[in-house]
């Protein structure tokens, strides 16, 4: 009995493992159903091994899990980067097709009527698709109404359209003046009341004139900053961060208005520098971890 327990012992190994021919694997599992002790040792053998090879595994993948979350932070990344060039391209879209091309004042353009009320009424070509009334004080407390007319660029002039329109209303037309504005540098057109002397004209807003040469000297004192830490890797990439802040402005600037500085709708317009700045600035943040983490991909295998 004791030299059978010998022989199977010694081949226990190739047996856990799966080694041995088939009579000689009968051989030993008929003697380990009569041998407790080999049966105990036939456990042990069990458990070390896969223990050891549970551990060997959780070691070598360490690096390997590593590698799947930096592969799938890249995917994320380029994801988000697919979807926020996706809303540039859209926002800057929009922001070309809704650019106001103001209507010149011509004689056939609008027509002037003093309604039974008292009331003004001006009514417009029907190839005119939009209409702004604004009121300002006058020099002298007369009350000034202001009228523009624009289409956007994907609107074409011979289109017939229900006739714009609009009624003005006041208690004292005597003192009432209406100006029709071109906003293209030209005198706005009295089209109804004594007006002022010497005529008006609408100038067009310069705050994003001055907006451009801010972010341009920005741009410069970050330059020079990144000359002086350039030896500082950290440094160096947070002044780059910082760097893309104008340039993103400015092409954002370049979208919405081209090289032109000055604007009669200088608000919108600002917002979508802004916006359409934001979303580039956020693109190029994603391009350079995209590339960190293609980089680090690479560099590992």
């Amino acid at each position: 009995m004791k030299q059978d327990c010998s022989v199977v012992r010694d081949l226990l190994p190739l047996y856990v493992e799966g080694m041995v021919r088939e009579e000689t694997g009968a051989f030993v599992k008929e003697h380990l159903a009569g041998c407790p002790g080999c049966q105990k040792e036939y456990e042990k053998l069990k458990e070390p091994a896969v223990l050891e090879m549970t551990t060997a595994e959780a070691y070598n993948d360490a690096p390997l899990r590593r590698m799947k979350r930096k592969l799938v932070a890249k995917r994320v990344q380029t994801a988000l980067l697919a979807g926020v060039l996706m809303a540039v391209v859209l926002l800057s879209t929009f922001a070309i097709c809704s650019t106001h091309q103001y209507i010149p004042y011509t004689q056939d353009l609008l027509e002037v009527t003093e309604l039974d009320d008292g009331s003004i009424s001006v009514i417009f070509d029907p190839r005119v698709p939009h209409i702004e009334v604004f009121a300002t004080p006058g020099e002298q407390g007369e009350v000034v109404y202001r009228i523009q007319a624009w289409a956007y660029p994907w609107e074409g002039q011979e289109v017939q359209r229900e006739a714009q329109f609009c009624v003005i209303s006041d208690m004292d037309t005597s003192q009432l003046s209406i100006y029709y504005v071109q906003n293209n540098g030209q005198e706005d057109v009295l089209i109804y009341g004594e007006g002022t002397d010497g005529g008006t004209v609408t100038l067009p807003r310069l705050v994003l004139g001055y907006y451009l040469i801010l972010a341009v000297g920005v741009f410069l004192v970050l330059l020079v900053v990144l000359l002086v830490v350039w030896k500082q890797p950290r440094a160096r990439r947070w002044v780059v961060r910082g760097l893309l802040l104008p340039v993103c402005y400015v092409a954002g600037h370049l979208i919405v208005m081209g090289p032109a500085t000055l604007s009669y709708t200088a608000t919108r317009d600002f917002i979508l520098i802004v916006a359409i700045g934001t979303l580039l600035y956020c693109g190029a943040l994603l391009v350079e971890g995209v590339y960190r983490l293609w980089r680090e991909w690479h560099t590992a295998t």
